[in-house]
């Protein structure tokens, strides 16, 4: 007896002909995945590796950006942008600190490229394909900043690796998170995975290991991403997971390539959605606080040597290892966030984080370098419950066939609003010499107003848009799940 399998119950989804052909192919998809290899595994025991890829491999390697900054100034990297005769507050000139905060600014943005890009490709080609390419793309950017010079090119390979890094790392971390739809209780699970991104950040605490160069990290590294990208092969899915799952079967050595999905057959799930006014708000939220967060990151370093004056050492030692370690602490605290948000549902969420954002922007502007800790710490708080807020609700509010795509929407604003920060750095640095004052004031008006939209946010899945499952429906799940 033919059944089809209905799409992942979301408000406002109609089950068209072409939509309902669309998850059909995803069933014969899964189908498909458990021949692939004889490897079947725990979830518990993928769920595991995942974590250690993202903690190793990811994006959030980017975030480990003070003990990078400080190896470039040592190197002396763009300083010969610098005027002998120019007055300097700290070991840094306006023009060397612009193109120092651009090996951070210019990676956070691209997080957004990566998320719009990986997210579309997702639900295009799977899961599998989008990790292997991504690594590859991170494999050339460790070795873009291991041989990067600043006298070559205005130092702009080590910019773009830097860049590839996010871009390739960041492909991994979104198509990990499809291994969620195997536990039925996603909310915990994802903040808590999405947590592990900011724990990458301390990878690079590991330049200031005696001995450690530059050159020889990042080819370490770039090796060491290899390996990890023939792991990724044998382990993600052809296609996205859609159900729930005690077991999980390899994809293996199968060179088997996915059925691609055309993009005519996602714009029937796909079109409902973008009706949505929730989606909206949400999509232009995240792009601010993303642009915020990029500019704060970028900026802290140089926050930190204006309040340690005269005190370089002090200076040093906060961001080499004060910041790393309290800013990227936020996988400590992202599992209670997602059982915040389990409890307590997203609206709450959404003003709970604004709140945060709210205070670290008070903090960064305290002139103390001991008050910087509390920054940190806010800072960490804050980027925790943001991602774990961006990947909790696209996956529990959205079908999960357009999970990607979902993510791609989003990630657009973000890419976009993200171009304000190539003119509020040279304007922090240039114009007001240092002073975030009147730019931070700038971001927090926009989030203050964001608390009038909070209705527009759903708490949870409505029970009226549950649908309820045939019996036919439920004998075909029991022969397509992986358990």
């Amino acid at each position: 007896m033919t059944s089809q399998l209905p799409l992942t119950p979301t408000p406002d989804v109609v089950e068209t002909p072409k939509a309902t052909q669309y998850a059909k192919m995803a069933a014969d998809e899964l189908e498909i995945q458990n021949s692939l290899s004889s490897w079947r595994v725990r979830r518990e025991v993928v769920i595991g590796v995942v974590s250690l890829l993202i903690t190793f491999t990811s994006a959030g390697l980017i975030l480990g950006f003070g003990p990078l900054y400080s190896l470039l100034i040592a190197e002396g990297q763009w300083s010969e942008l610098c005027d002998p005769n120019e007055p300097q507050d700290g070991p840094t000139c306006a023009r060397q600190e612009v193109h120092l905060q651009y090996v951070f600014s210019a990676p956070f943005q691209c997080l957004s490229i990566a998320n719009a890009a990986f997210g579309l490709l997702v639900d295009i080609v799977g899961p599998r394909a989008c990790v292997t390419f991504g690594l590859l793309i991170s494999f050339l950017g460790h070795l873009l900043i291991a041989y990067g010079t600043s006298t070559v090119g205005m130092g702009y390979s080590i910019i773009a690796g830097a860049s590839m890094l996010a871009i390739g790392g960041y492909g991994l971390y979104l198509c990990s998170f499809q291994f969620v739809q195997l536990f039925k209780r996603q909310g915990f699970l994802s903040a808590a995975i999405s947590g592990l991104f900011n724990a990458s950040g301390y990878v690079f605490m590991l330049l200031h290991i005696h001995g450690v160069t530059r050159k020889s990290f990042f080819t370490f590294y770039a090796v060491l991403t290899l390996v990890a990208c023939v792991g990724c092969f044998v382990l993600f899915p052809l296609r996205s997971l859609t159900q729930p799952s005690a077991h999980y079967t390899l994809s293996g050595f199968s060179l088997r390539m996915p059925g691609i999905v055309k993009p005519h057959n996602v714009w029937p799930v796909l079109k409902p959605q973008l009706k949505r006014p929730d989606l909206w708000f949400f999509a232009l939220y995240f792009g601010w606080i993303s642009t915020f967060l990029a500019f704060s990151g970028g900026a802290i370093p140089d926050v930190i040597f204006q309040n340690a004056g005269s005190d370089t050492a002090a200076a040093l030692n906060y961001i080499d290892y004060v910041h790393p370690l309290v800013s990227n602490s936020s996988f400590l605290f992202t599992p209670f966030m997602g059982m915040f948000i389990d409890r307590f549902g997203f609206r709450l969420s959404f003003a709970v984080t604004s709140v945060l954002i709210l205070l670290f922007l008070g903090f960064l502007n305290i002139n103390s370098l001991q008050a910087q800790i509390v920054t940190f710490l806010w800072y960490s708080l804050a980027q925790g419950f943001f991602y774990s807020l961006q990947f909790a609700y696209v996956i529990v509010c959205f079908p999960v066939e357009v999970y990607g795509s979902m993510q791609c929407f989003i990630a657009l604003f973000s890419l976009s609003m993200g171009f304000l920060n190539y003119i509020f750095t040279p304007w922090a640095q240039n114009t007001l010499k240092g002073d975030y004052t009147w730019v931070l004031v700038m971001f927090a008006i926009p989030v203050v107003l964001s608390f009038f939209c909070l209705g527009l946010i759903q708490e949870t899945i409505p029970a009226s848009a549950r649908v309820p499952k045939s019996d036919d429906d439920e004998h075909l799940e029991k022969k397509l799940s992986v358990a």
